[in-house]
């Protein structure tokens, strides 16, 4: 029967050849599969048998390309003026103008005499400023000295506290010892430095506003004012500002809007000492203007 009969073992009676046809059909695969890979990177190489033997990996070892960031810079002069008046807005205290060049990284406190008078009124500086307001002392100073006041703010005395209240101590160098006693205060400072606390900042400048007059008393208390910048224009104060402005704004009369002052941060910021090393540039002047910038302009 299994003679005659049909056998169906007849397709894998050689199994050892099959077995070879198959390894035969990987090895082919294996080596078409290799030169597609050959070819591939021989094309990556620019055909460049030569460039199989650069060391390392191209792509990591070239250096990576580095654009110079150039810092910032700001130029222009801006002006504010700053003035102080008895809480009844009876009497002006004084008037200063502040003057900030930003090419110069500079900050000028300039003292206004308050007798310094309006030849268009025959008012002075400080009657026109409890007469007829702020904005007519804005328009004289700007005609007197030739420049553009930016802003304006006026403090009574009380707000003149708070804001010393709110920002903290200062460090004065005093030029004689100070002993004023009256009905409304007492005040006893030692000559040279002096860490005043807000209260005796505040007695301070109404010692100054009750012992001097005119040009004088303006510029004692210009000397405050650049105290008050060592003091307080620094990068930590500077960090919680937009807070502290919303508070000192209540204590004055101004123009400034906080619109104004996030416009101007980014060169609020760039006065600021970058390290310690470098300083504040602030200082009492006479000149309301850059010298430099002038001297350059008659050439």
């Amino acid at each position: 029967m299994a003679k005659y009969g049909l056998d169906l073992r007849q397709k894998n009676k050689d199994p050892k050849k099959r077995n070879i046809v198959l390894v035969c059909i990987f090895l082919c695969f294996v080596i078409a599969l290799g030169s597609v890979s050959t070819l591939l990177l021989w094309r990556s190489l620019n055909y460049d048998f030569n460039n199989i033997f650069v060391q390392g990996d191209v792509s990591t070892t070239s250096a990576p390309e580095t654009t110079e960031v150039e810092s910032v810079s700001y130029e222009g002069e801006y002006y504010f003026l700053v003035a102080v008046t008895s809480d009844d807005g009876k009497a002006s205290r004084f008037l200063n103008i502040i003057s900030v060049d930003l090419a110069e990284k500079t900050i000028r406190v300039v003292p206004i005499d308050g007798a310094l008078a309006d030849s268009a009124t025959g008012f002075s500086c400080d009657k026109l400023l409890v007469t007829n307001g702020v904005k007519s002392v804005v328009t004289f100073l700007n005609k007197y000295y030739g420049i553009e006041i930016d802003r304006y703010a006026v403090f009574t005395e009380s707000g003149y506290k708070s804001f010393f209240r709110t920002m903290g101590d200062i460090t004065i160098k005093i030029s004689e010892n100070v002993a004023y006693d009256t009905a409304d205060m007492f005040l006893e400072l030692n000559k040279g430095e002096n860490v005043l606390t807000p209260d005796k900042t505040y007695k301070y400048m109404k010692y100054i506003c009750e012992t001097k007059k005119g040009y004088e008393k303006s510029k004692a208390n210009a000397e405050i004012a650049v105290a008050a910048f060592n003091a307080f224009y620094n990068a930590d104060k500077f960090n919680s500002a937009d807070n502290t402005f919303s508070i000192i704004v209540d204590y004055c009369n101004t123009d400034i809007t906080i619109v104004d002052f996030m416009d101007a941060k980014d060169e609020l910021e760039y006065l600021l000492p970058k390290n310690s090393k470098e300083k504040l540039k602030v200082f009492v002047s006479d000149n309301i203007k850059n010298e430099t910038i002038e001297e350059s302009s008659d050439e």
